[in-house]
């Protein structure tokens, strides 16, 4: 497994508000109201966008799909271009954050390729060091984070990230964009051909609160050097979470100590109650300053390669998964996809 040291800068998250709401919440907190209730309507929903043509196939996801796509399983060379954080929070129509969000990020190099491809398991054109897709699970706070690079430029497009954030009780992503605040430009200085102004999914966006909400400057790392930039954005969802119930069993479990493949290491079981048509994936170890757990390759057999980062089960019964990671916390968390669930587009 591969061992990253990552510097982080934790900030405030913010909601904006204009002065004269900001005056008037301050006057009603005063006189005992509830702010947050008030705040609400201060809140911009985020806007829905394509998801792309590029979303990464079952084989173009690396199996290190953790949120930092800088560096690629055990590759000790990072990816090529600006390191950039984006931090955030996900939050329902009133403000309050959703706990149990996946958050998926997936964006092109810092040549303009995507790891998509329909032919083969990853694009080789795309930088061989960048994992072109991460993800993330919200807790209480509904905080997520990324570590990754400047997104590449394309033909016919300005510079943006995709994010599709699936809210627990929905069976589909929300996709949306994020785009730079600034005219892109080449590696040589010269103006590229699609800027925010005609980029047709951003221009798409009819209203301009919404739009200038995906629209984020991007502030020097504090104490860094290197080039380091970051920028924070709440993603607002107009949907309502519903907590799915499992049918039943514990999905936090320790995990048991056994040998490996011969000449290889030691592995540890995780065994919980799978049902038919029911997606896992295994969550464990802090990443990004203990924010939250990456999530970790797998085998199907305790001698199996690693090959594999989530598994529908195929049938009811008691589903031993293996991995090679020890977790620091003394526990794993297996999380769950309802059937069906992040299947084809919005």
């Amino acid at each position: 497994m591969k061992s990253k040291t990552i510097h982080t800068n934790t900030g405030v998250f913010h909601i904006p508000i204009a002065r004269r709401r900001f005056f008037k919440s301050m006057a009603l907190a005063s006189a005992g109201f509830s702010l947050p209730g008030y705040l609400a309507e201060a809140l911009t929903l985020t806007p829905q966008l394509t998801q792309g043509p590029y979303y990464p196939l079952a084989n173009n996801i690396p199996l290190d799909k953790d949120n930092d796509l800088v560096q690629l399983n055990d590759n000790t060379t990072a990816a090529a271009g600006i390191v950039t954080y984006i931090s955030g929070r996900v939050l329902d129509s009133n403000g309050s954050p959703i706990r149990g969000a996946l958050v998926e990020l997936w964006h092109a190099d810092n040549g303009g390729n995507y790891t998509y491809s329909a032919s083969a398991a990853r694009n080789p054109a795309a930088d061989r060091n960048f994992a072109g897709f991460g993800q993330f699970l919200t807790g209480a706070n509904g905080a997520y984070k990324f570590r990754t690079i400047k997104a590449g430029l394309y033909v016919g497009r300005t510079r943006h990230f995709h994010f599709g954030i699936t809210i627990p009780g929905q069976l589909r992503r929300y996709t949306t964009q994020l785009f730079w605040n600034e005219v892109p430009t080449t590696s040589n200085g010269t103006a590229w051909g699609t800027t925010n102004s005609n980029d047709m999914v951003l221009s798409g966006i009819t209203d301009a609160v919404q739009r200038a909400s995906v629209i984020k400057d991007y502030s020097p790392v504090p104490g860094r050097t290197t080039g380091e930039v970051q920028t924070t954005w709440d993603i607002v969802m107009g949907l309502t979470p519903v907590e799915p119930t499992y049918p039943g069993g514990s999905l936090v479990v320790a995990g048991a100590l056994v040998a490996g493949p011969a000449g290889g290491n030691p592995r540890y079981r995780i065994a919980i109650p799978a049902y038919t048509g029911y997606s896992y994936e295994i969550y464990g170890n802090p990443t990004l300053a203990n924010l939250a757990w990456g999530a970790l390759p797998f085998s199907l057999s305790q001698t199996g390669t690693m090959d594999r980062n989530i598994y529908t089960a195929t049938s009811e019964g008691t589903l031993n998964l293996y991995v090679e990671a020890k977790s620091a916390k003394g526990f794993y968390y297996v999380s769950f996809r309802l059937p069906g669930a992040n299947t084809g587009t919005p």
